[in-house]
C-alpha cells in the first residue's frame, strides 16, 4: 500500500498506541484500534509489539521476528495503522513507561493515547512507574456497552477515558489452541486475517 500521503507521527497529530505481544495478532486487536481511532478521530494508531513482556510467562510462543511479520501481514491493508519496532530497535525493557518515553522522544510533535481493553484496567496501578505513566499519556479504554466501573484508589480519573466499542472477545491463547488442534481454515479466519493464518502455516507456528 502506498503510504506517501498518509499521516505519520513525525508530522504531529493525535495518535493512539496499541502495545502487546500479538502472539498472534487477531481481529480483537484490529477492531479495538479501528473503533477508538474512529470515535476519538485519531490520526492513526501505532502497533508496538513487545520484545520483552515483564508480566507474562512464558514471554512469547512465537519469536519477535515472526510476530512482527504477522503484524505486517495483518496491517498491510490498513493505511491508518503503523507498525513500530521501537522496543527492538532501542533494546527497551518492555515496560510501557519506557516505551512511551521513547515514542514521545522520537515523535516530539505528536500527542499520544495508550489504548487498552477494559480487562486490563485494574492492573494499571501495578504497572512499572504507574504514577509517572499516568502523567505521561492518556489511556483510552475500550469497553462493551453498559460497562460500569468504580475507580480504585491510585487510578486517576482525569487521565482515563472509557469508550464504548463493540468489543470482540478473542484471545491469542484461544487462537493458538485452535491452531494446535488443527481447526479448519474457515474457523481460524473468523479470528485472524487469512494472511496471518497463511504465515503461521508456512512457518509451522503454534504446533
Amino acid at each position: 500500500m502506498n503510504r506517501e500521503n498518509m499521516p505519520v507521527p513525525d508530522d504531529g497529530g493525535n495518535w493512539g498506541i496499541l502495545g502487546g505481544t500479538f502472539d498472534p495478532v487477531h481481529f480483537g486487536h484490529i477492531n479495538l484500534a479501528q473503533e477508538i481511532k474512529s470515535i476519538k478521530k485519531l490520526d492513526g494508531v501505532l502497533f508496538i509489539p513487545s520484545i520483552n513482556h515483564p508480566c507474562k510467562e512464558p514471554v512469547c510462543y512465537a519469536t519477535f521476528v515472526d510476530r512482527v511479520n504477522m503484524l505486517k501481514a495483518a496491517l498491510k491493508k490498513y493505511s491508518e495503522f503503523i507498525l513500530s519496532e521501537i522496543e527492538s530497535e532501542l533494546e527497551l525493557s518492555g515496560y510501557t513507561f519506557d516505551t512511551i518515553t521513547a515514542i514521545k522522544k522520537n515523535y516530539p510533535k505528536a500527542s499520544f493515547n495508550f489504548i487498552i481493553g477494559s480487562d486490563n484496567i485494574l492492573q494499571l496501578t501495578t504497572w512499572y512507574k504507574a504514577e509517572d505513566l499516568f502523567k505521561s499519556v492518556k489511556f483510552l479504554v475500550g469497553t462493551r456497552p453498559g460497562f460500569k466501573f468504580e475507580f480504585p484508589e491510585g487510578l486517576p480519573k482525569d487521565n482515563i477515558e472509557f469508550i464504548e466499542t463493540p468489543v470482540v472477545k478473542i484471545s491469542s491463547s484461544y487462537i493458538r489452541k485452535l491452531l494446535k488442534d488443527g481447526a479448519p481454515s474457515e474457523t481460524i479466519d473468523k479470528f485472524i486475517p487469512a494472511e496471518v493464518r497463511e504465515y503461521i502455516i508456512k512457518r509451522k507456528l503454534y504446533q
